[in-house]
Parts: C-alpha cells; sequence; structure tokens
C-alpha cells in the first residue's frame, strides 16, 4: 500500500467513525440514513464493476465475472432502495443478509491467506467474525428499531478500527532474484 493511499485510508476511515458516532446521537433518523446509504453504496459499486466491464474486463480471461458482480450489485442497490420506506424488519433483515454475505466472504479469505502464509490472515478473520456477530445482534433484536443502529453503526467503527491497524502495519517488501 503506497503512502497516499494509506493516508486516504486513515482519513476516510476516521470520517466513518465520526459519522457513525453522530448518527448514534439520532437512532430514529440514523435507521433511514444508514438504509440510503447502504443502498446508494451498492449501486455505485454496482455501477463502478459495471464500467469496468465495459472499458476493460471484457477483453480477460474471466472477465465476465466483473459483469456478473456489477449487475448483482446494481440491483440489490436498486432492490435496496425500493426497501426505503417499506418495514423496517425488511430492511434489517437485508442488511444482516448483506453482511453474512460479507463475513463468509471475509473468513473464506482467512482461509485462503492462512495457507498462504499470509499475516494478514487474522485482520480478515477479526472483520468476518465481527461482521457475523452483527448479523446475529440485528437479527436477535430486530423488534427494536433503535438497538441494530446503534449495532449497525458500533460495527462501523470496528471495521474503521481494523482499516487504520491495517493501514498503518508495514507491508512486507519480495525480492525477487
Amino acid at each position: 500500500m503506497s503512502k497516499t493511499r494509506r493516508v486516504f485510508t486513515i482519513i476516510g476511515a476516521a470520517f466513518a467513525i465520526f459519522g457513525s458516532l453522530v448518527l448514534m446521537l439520532v437512532p430514529d433518523i440514523a435507521f433511514v440514513l444508514i438504509a440510503i446509504g447502504v443502498a446508494f453504496m451498492l449501486t455505485i459499486y454496482g455501477i463502478k464493476y459495471l464500467i469496468y466491464y465495459i472499458t476493460h474486463a471484457q477483453h480477460m480471461v474471466g472477465g465476465k465475472w466483473f459483469l456478473l458482480i456489477g449487475l448483482i450489485l446494481f440491483d440489490l442497490g436498486s432492490f435496496a432502495s425500493m426497501l426505503i420506506d417499506q418495514a423496517r424488519a425488511i430492511l434489517i433483515i437485508y442488511v444482516a443478509g448483506a453482511h453474512l454475505i460479507t463475513a463468509v466472504l471475509n473468513i473464506i479469505r482467512t482461509v485462503g491467506n492462512k495457507k498462504d502464509n499470509n499475516p494478514s490472515w487474522k485482520i480478515d478473520l477479526a472483520q468476518g467474525i465481527g461482521n457475523f456477530t452483527q448479523v446475529v445482534l440485528c437479527l436477535v433484536f430486530i423488534n427494536h428499531i433503535s438497538i441494530p443502529v446503534y449495532i449497525y453503526c458500533i460495527g462501523c467503527i470496528y471495521t474503521s478500527i481494523l482499516m487504520i491497524v491495517s493501514a498503518c502495519r508495514k507491508t512486507a517488501i519480495v525480492y525477487v532474484q
């Protein structure tokens, strides 16, 4: 990771921590803001993958995966934007499902990094466990509207702290002889 990338990662994580603390102060409004944020980010990531497919990946081996991921993320973002004014329990389940997928992917990445003796497997495992814990707690307290907001904000703070730790860690330099 370059020095500028490290600085931007730390600044982004600091903004995420600040935003989470602000959202914890107003849980009634925060629920709608979190839903809008999740829908917006999924849509943006979907568009980003689709643009990458159109400009680069269609000529690559396995490039259709970028098209598939882009379409799925765009569809999930569009669907989440339609759920914003619906029942909050449905939206909590939807956000919990997204975090469950993230947790499973982090744990799969952990297994691969551990096999390769990569020292970053510990951070991936911590993120996976944190996301899985967030899913379980959101589903346990699904009837209370403000508690999932607090859980989501604490999870965001936790992930931001892990991003700062990852950005401050030295990168191993591999010399090829």
